[in-house]
């Protein structure tokens, strides 16, 4: 398997990067809706650079939106799209103005994002995997050292 490793000023561009694409769209949300897990961290930092409210669903729960909002829904990667047509299909009857952005865009997915800043093409490379930042971060040798000495692994 093929890794990507993104580090955390990787992430924070491709966030300033979608921040760009829907500042000149000329889309101002009233909401930033992150997905659980990994669309929580850029969630949160398009909330506190907006200055929105930021809300975080899982997929698979029920949730409710404040109704009538332009909506950012936000996710780290649209891989096979499956998640956001879910989240989509929840969303279906809601009233607001709804796009949706991803820092990694697969290119060959099932979904059409709005806004991406990262494009990839699963279909040429199948196995291709994108590790983030927050996926790996107890692995540097500063932090593994650490766990070691507390008897954590």
């Amino acid at each position: 398997m093929e890794k990507m490793y993104l580090n955390e000023s990787q992430v924070q561009d491709a966030i300033l990067d979608i921040f760009r694409k829907v500042f000149f769209d000329n889309f101002k949300p009233e909401l930033i809706v992150g997905l659980v897990r990994g669309g929580a961290i850029p969630a949160t930092y398009l909330s506190h650079f907006l200055n929105v409210p930021c809300y975080l669903i899982n997929k698979d729960d029920t949730f409710e939106l404040p109704p009538n909002k332009r909506v950012l829904v936000i996710d780290d990667i649209n891989d096979t799209g499956k998640a956001l047509t879910e989240v989509n299909n929840m969303l279906y009857n809601y009233l607001g103005n709804i796009r949706y952005a991803t820092l990694v865009n697969n290119q060959s997915s099932s979904f059409e994002v709005d806004y991406s800043s990262i494009d990839i093409n699963k279909y040429e490379t199948p196995d291709l995997w994108i590790v983030f930042p927050w996926e790996t971060w107890w692995r540097s040798d500063e932090h593994t050292s650490e766990l070691q000495s507390r008897g954590l692994i």
